[in-house]
């Protein structure tokens, strides 16, 4: 998609100045740029910026959007540059408009359970702040750290809790966004029920900053538990997990919350780079960590316990063991968390984010090892390529695929691209789950979308962002 901005015009000392005059902060020192801003968490991608602006307010935004969009400077928006698929790195000389001083709470409506807050709140600060009221974020990441709460919605991330509380376009209310042109859309509605035209803000969830700025967001909570408990099985066979996620289904109903799952080598991977002990103590093939969040404690104790003796009694099970201490619970959250991170430090590691039926999740991993080995870059001495794995949330059909390799790119991203995605798409799958189209994946887009959808994609970015300053190269623009 070409338009005005593809010219890449790079920031004068006059546009310097003019950036310092609306309030925000402005830092252009190369050290701190390529220290924090100019690469993203996993050390994949690197971008060029010269400069990153730190706005504290709405009306700040609209000022450097404006500006901008006249002189045609295009825009990365940042938050806590915590995703995987490069959206939110500078390709070239790109202004970064970071969202990490927009952090305050604006409205918390204990009766209703909704909240309004700005981008730049840390989703584990956001998620405390609403629990001191007895409710909770509906949305959960393993970054929740350091990921921010406009990110989550820009990139509509899914979460380890998607099963029971679902997706960020059923949660969230309403959104204040900054458009190109630096006019300000005020779609903050608290109301859970609104009918009266068209539903604006649905545009800008996964839009990744392509059509404008989200600068504020208006979330329906979900009550804090007063019951909860995980329980962690070791299984011997991918069409194990699945018998057990259907009688999960049956025999815990209402309560459950989570259904994650794991494989043996991501197992080892945590024990060995995070230093962290397995939640069982045999070794299996696959692992199973499923959550259960209710309100009454007797009574999903008895579920659960009901529910793990017709696993064992039908043998689907090898080992099993249930926590309900609330520090070994978030022992084992962590457990789960870190699998990403042990990756990452075992190698340059390709992570593709797939949803895919669940029927087909395991035949995937099985192809990508026949394929890479075919190619004559796994399993042999020497080969570029330590490890595949998978890990995923099985309760909404979102799986994770690691590639772990010696160097990002080169042999082994090109056996794998558009290999996987042709692979996936073949399989009714999505090319996207949770984290994003960001650098590249746009370019498969036509393996999950129709020709007349990825036409009515870059219509409505043209009409969003006549000069094609939000985000250039990214997302749809790569589409073809």
């Amino acid at each position: 998609m070409t338009t005005p901005a593809s010219q890449n015009i790079a920031v004068t000392q006059q546009d310097i100045d003019y950036f310092a005059t609306t309030g925000a902060e402005v830092i252009h020192s190369q050290e701190q740029l390529e220290a924090k801003y100019n690469k993203d968490y996993f050390g994949k991608y690197h971008g060029g910026s010269q400069i990153a602006l730190f706005p504290k307010t709405t009306e700040q935004v609209s000022k450097i959007l404006a500006y901008c969009n006249k002189r045609l400077i295009s825009v990365v928006t940042q938050g806590g540059n915590s995703g995987t698929a490069g959206g939110a790195i500078a390709q070239r000389n790109e202004v970064i408009l970071s969202l990490r001083d927009m952090n305050n709470i604006r409205d918390l409506d204990a009766i209703s359970g909704v909240v309004v807050a700005e981008s730049g709140c840390v989703l584990a600060e956001l998620d405390a702040h609403v629990r001191e009221q007895g409710y909770i974020v509906p949305v959960d990441l393993g970054a929740k750290k350091k990921c921010m709460i406009g990110g989550n919605v820009s990139t509509n991330a899914g979460g380890l809790r998607y099963l029971r509380y679902g997706t960020l376009h059923g949660n969230v209310l309403g959104l204040e966004v900054v458009l190109a042109d630096g006019r300000i859309v005020d779609a903050l509605f608290s109301l859970k029920k609104d009918a009266s035209g068209y539903d604006v803000k649905q545009l800008f969830i996964g839009a990744e900053g392509t059509l404008g700025v989200v600068t504020a967001v208006s979330i329906a909570l979900a009550p804090k538990p007063r019951s909860s408990q995980i329980a962690v099985l070791g299984l011997g066979d991918f069409s194990k997990i699945q018998r057990a996620f259907v009688m999960a289904r049956q025999g815990l109903g209402e309560i459950i919350s989570a259904f994650e799952f794991w494989e043996r080598r991501c197992n080892e991977l945590v024990v060995q780079y995070e230093s962290n002990p397995s939640p069982l103590d045999q070794s299996h093939e696959f692992y199973v960590m499923i959550e259960t969040r209710g309100s009454f404690e007797r009574h999903d104790v008895e579920k659960m316990d009901a529910y793990l003796a017709e696993l064992h009694a039908g043998g689907l099970v090898e080992e099993s063991r249930v926590f309900r201490d609330i520090d070994a619970m978030e022992r084992t959250w962590l457990f789960r968390s870190q699998m990403a991170e042990a990756h990452a430090k075992s190698g340059c590691m390709h992570v593709y984010d797939f949803s895919l039926p669940s029927r087909y999740q395991h035949e995937l991993l099985l192809a990508v090892k026949k394929h890479l080995a075919d190619a004559g870059i796994y399993g042999v001495p020497g080969a570029p390529v330590r490890d595949v794995t998978i890990f995923g949330h099985i309760g909404d059909d979102n799986i994770h695929l690691q590639v772990v390799a010696d160097a990002f790119g080169g042999v082994v991203e090109a056996a794998m691209e558009p290999w996987v995605y042709e692979w996936v798409g073949s399989h009714s799958g999505s090319v996207a789950a949770e984290h994003g189209l960001g650098m590249h994946k746009g370019t498969f887009l036509k393996y999950s979308k129709s020709p007349v959808v990825i036409d009515l994609m870059k219509s409505i970015k043209l009409m969003l962002d006549p000069n094609g300053i939000m985000n250039p190269g990214k997302h749809i623009d790569r589409a073809c």
